[in-house]
C-alpha cells in the first residue's frame, strides 16, 4: 500500500466506528446474489463472488481500509432511489422478476436495524444511474411508476439524504454522483443521437444533487459534515484512451467487464479517489 493511501486509511479507521453502504450495483457486495439465493448475477465466472465487477468494488476495499471499523452494506445491484418512482428488478432462479430495496427502502432498513446514527458513522451513497437508465431503456430491468425527469429525481434524492441527517442523526455523509454513463459500452452501443442525450440527463441530475447537497448543508450547519465526491469526474479522469488531442480521447472500454460495470482495477481506482476525498476533508 502507498505511504499516501496508509496514512490515509489510519486517519479513516480511527475516525469512524462504522461506515454504513446505501446504493446500487457499484457499491453491492452480493446482497442481490444473497436475495436470488444465488440466481444473479450469473455467470460467477465474470462476478466475482455476487460483485459486479471481477473482482473487489470501491466499497470492499474502503471497507478493509476502515478496518476495525465495522461495514453496514445495505447497496443493492439495480437499485434504484425510491421504488415509489422507479423500481429496478432482478430475477430469480424459477424467472420471477423481483423488485430490489431502493435507497429510500435501504434507509428504512437502516432505521430500523440501528436507529438514530452516532457521530463515528460515515454514510456513503451511491444511486441514480439506474434511475436515468430507465428513460432509455424499456427492458424488464426498471417499472417506472410515474413520470419522472432527472430533476425529479434528484431532488427526491436530496429528501432522502434529509432525513438521513435530520431523522437518523446522519452527522457524516459522503454523496457520490452518478458516473458518466455516456461512456458505458451499451449506451455507446445505441448510437450517438441516445449517447448525447444520456450525457445531458447525467450533468442534469449530477448539477441538481450538487446544489442540492451544498444547500443541505448550508441550512444543516456545522453540526453535519455533507459532501459530494464527482465520481463522473473521477471516472473521466481514469476511464479516457488518450489521443493525439484533448477532442480524440475516448472511452477505455476495457475498463468495463459488461456493457455497464467497471472491472476490479477501475474499481480500485475509483477507492483511492474517495479514500483521499474523506481523508483529506478531516485534515
Amino acid at each position: 500500500m502507498p505511504e499516501d493511501e496508509l496514512a490515509y486509511s489510519r486517519l479513516l479507521s480511527t475516525r469512524y466506528a462504522r461506515l454504513v453502504f446505501l446504493g446500487d450495483s457499484n457499491a453491492d457486495n452480493g446482497n442481490v446474489l444473497r436475495l436470488t439465493n444465488g440466481a444473479h448475477p450469473q455467470p460467477s465466472s465474470l462476478y466475482w463472488q455476487g460483485r459486479y465487477s471481477d473482482g473487489k468494488v470501491w466499497a470492499d476495499y474502503l471497507a478493509e481500509a476502515a478496518s476495525p471499523a465495522v461495514a453496514i452494506n445495505l447497496a443493492y445491484g439495480c437499485a434504484t432511489i425510491d421504488n415509489e418512482i422507479v423500481s429496478g428488478t432482478v430475477a430469480m432462479a424459477d424467472g420471477r422478476r423481483v423488485e430490489v430495496p431502493s435507497v429510500a427502502d435501504q434507509t428504512g432498513e437502516l432505521e430500523r436495524r440501528i436507529g438514530r446514527l452516532n457521530p463515528t458513522d460515515l454514510v456513503l451513497i451511491q444511486v441514480g444511474s439506474n434511475d436515468l437508465n430507465s428513460l432509455i431503456d424499456s427492458g424488464p430491468y426498471y417499472r417506472r411508476k410515474r413520470e419522472i425527469t432527472p430533476l425529479h429525481l434528484a431532488e427526491r434524492l436530496c429528501q432522502i439524504i434529509k432525513h438521513l441527517c435530520t431523522q437518523l442523526s446522519a452527522r457524516n455523509v459522503l454523496v457520490m454522483n452518478v458516473r458518466p454513463r455516456e461512456d458505458y459500452p451499451g449506451v455507446i452501443a445505441l448510437g450517438p443521437e441516445l449517447r448525447e442525450l444520456t450525457r445531458q440527463e447525467t450533468a442534469l441530475f449530477n448539477a441538481t444533487v450538487g446544489n442540492g447537497v451544498a444547500a443541505l448543508q448550508t441550512a444543516l450547519g456545522t453540526e453535519v459534515c455533507l459532501r459530494l465526491f464527482d465520481t463522473y469526474s473521477v471516472q473521466k479522469q481514469i476511464g479516457l484512451v488518450a489521443g493525439a488531442a484533448d477532442s480524440e480521447r475516448v472511452p477505455d472500454l476495457t475498463l468495463f467487464i459488461d456493457s455497464c460495470h467497471l472491472g476490479t482495477r477501475a474499481q480500485a481506482e475509483i477507492y483511492r479517489h474517495v479514500l483521499e476525498a474523506i481523508a483529506r476533508d478531516m485534515i
